[in-house]
Order: C-alpha cells, then structure tokens, then sequence
C-alpha cells in the first residue's frame, strides 16, 4: 500500500512539475521558433511565457510573453536590443490583446544610398493596431532631403534646415520652403510653400518601405530632429 501511495505521489509530483515548468518551456520553445520564421535573427534570443494557472497553455493561451533578444535583425532592420511583452497571446492564430516594449539601436542599411538611423522605436498597442514612435537625427533627415531635392528638381541644395513643428527651408537659387506632411497611404512627403514649385510634393520616405511604419504624424522637435509616428507595418509573429 505504502509502494501504491508512494508511486502515486511520485506521479502527482512529475504532472506538476510538467506543467509548472514543461509547458512553460514547450510553449516559449514553440514562440521562439515562430519569431525566427518570422525573420528575427539573434544568438540569443530568450522568450519567457507565463500563464496563470499554467494549465491554460494546454489551450494555447498565455497571459504573458516577453521577447528579448541583442544583436538582431528583422526583416532587412538592423536592432542592437530589442524587449517586448505581448499579453494574453492566444497561439492558435498569433493575436495578442496589448503589446508594448522598445527596439534599441535600429538602423535601417539602404534607404536610397544611405544608412538611416531610427534610434529607439517605441511600441504599444491593442488589438491588431499596433502603434511605433521613432526619432530620426536631423542631420540624416536634411541629407536624404537633399538628394530628394537634387533628384526632382534638377540641383542639390547647399542646405536644409528643420523647424519645429513641421517646417524645412532648402537654399537653392533662391529660399524654398516647405512643411513636411503624410499621405494618405502612410509616405512622409515634402510639400513645397513658396515659389514657382509651390504645392508640388517630393516623397522622402515610403510608410512600410524605407521605414517599417505606415506613417500617421511627422514633427520637428525642439532639438530639430524629426519624430516619426505610425503602424508597425511587420509582425514579430509573422
């Protein structure tokens, strides 16, 4: 009777511990290789899944995901950190109910030549809406504005300048000014506001292309960098 009692104790005790921490660890196994397809690439990527009780997993539900990971890549995006939590994550169909967390560091390679840096995106969201902010240095905005310049009106200008809170003038021949503004599909665009040019539009970065926002509102901050706010137009879920 005691050897009966004993086994099934034994028992009891590997279920538990099978579900406090085996499927914890299955689902965080199964999470980190759908991130990887989804195209994050790092050495070391730590995914932590937490549900209360555990047992829920068995429904391919849990309250908490965080995602980690240094030195990474996702989809052509250079990410030096990266730290995500998603919350009730149901993993049948990848959809989470909130989403908030930082990407560190990132750098997109090539946007028309040049390496453009993006620093810190910030995420947050609900839902399937999720909403990144990003600040580019206004050095690398006036850059790529020149050769925006240069390639639809013919001349490079011999300076940019942003203001806050939506404001650019480009010294051509003569003084051009403009006010930075979104189109409808989510583009960063330059509209021209004096001059024989006034009211032609020049793209300077494609929402979903060039950055990895569909783009909702750009300004000029005090410090004449430009903020970048929109949709995360890729998924780490795939």
């Amino acid at each position: 009777m005691r050897g009966c009692l004993f086994t099934l104790l034994l028992g009891a005790v590997a279920i538990a511990i099978f579900v406090v921490i085996g499927l914890p660890a299955i689902a965080a196994g199964a999470i980190t290789a759908g991130v990887t397809a989804a195209g994050l690439q790092s050495d070391d990527t730590v995914v932590t899944v937490s549900s209360d009780p555990p047992t829920d997993l068995l429904g391919l539900h849990a309250d908490r995901v965080r995602v980690r990971a240094t030195d990474a890549t996702f989809r052509g995006l250079q990410i030096a950190s990266l730290d995500l939590t998603l919350r009730d994550l149901q993993l049948a169909d990848r959809t989470a109910r909130s989403i908030d967390g930082h990407m560190d560091g990132v750098v997109v390679p090539d946007v028309g030549g040049r390496a453009l840096s993006l620093g810190t995106i910030g995420i947050t969201g609900s839902g399937a809406t999720v909403t990144a902010t990003a600040t580019i240095p206004g050095a690398e905005v006036e850059a790529i504005i020149a050769d925006r310049v240069e390639d639809a009106l013919g001349a490079r200008p011999t300076e940019v300048t942003l203001s806050a809170p939506d404001r650019l003038t480009v010294q051509l021949v003569i003084v051009v000014k403009g006010r930075f503004v979104v189109s409808d599909t989510g583009d960063l665009l330059v509209r021209i506001t004096n001059g024989p040019a006034a009211g032609q539009t020049i793209t300077v970065l494609r929402g979903g292309v060039d950055v990895p926002l569909r783009l909702t509102a750009a300004t000029v901050t005090a410090n004449g960098d430009l903020e970048l706010t929109g949709d995360l137009s890729v998924s780490l879920l795939g």
